[in-house]
């Protein structure tokens, strides 16, 4: 008969198991908080965006010439990289409000320079009598 000595700790095919066991469960937690982190930056770049469109709509109304019917504006932000483009102009033919004197399309658009980035609208009708329309 073969006398078999009690070691301490794991044998390698108990440690391999556990170590299977840990990686099966941390593995989806893993992908999920990378999800989870990509959506809150995307969301974050979205809402800095809106806040660059929002101060910038403010800012080119400040500054652009009284009594003008057409007006375009760009600017560069650097973080996060966003192109700003406001833009004014009477309101379309075709549109429901066209019926309104003096009514004008205020527009700010900040997107990114890549495709896939999110971007952000805001847009603003002014009535403003003293103008030509």
């Amino acid at each position: 008969m073969m006398y078999f000595k009690n070691k301490q700790g794991f044998s390698l095919i108990e440690a391999m198991l556990a170590v299977t066991i840990v990686a099966l469960v941390l593995t989806p937690l893993f992908v999920l908080e990378n999800a989870i982190f990509s959506g809150v930056g995307r969301m974050a770049e979205t809402f800095h965006r809106a806040l660059f469109a929002q101060n910038f709509l403010y800012n080119a109304q400040r500054d652009e010439p009284v009594g003008s019917t057409s007006y375009t504006v760009e600017r560069k932000e650097e973080k996060p990289l966003t192109m700003v483009r406001y833009t004014l102009s009477p309101i379309a033919k075709r549109s429901s409000l066209a019926s309104v004197k003096h009514l004008f399309k205020q527009q700010v658009e900040a997107s990114g320079v890549e495709k896939a980035s999110p971007k952000a609208t805001c847009v603003l009708f002014a009535f403003r009598p003293g103008a030509a329309s």
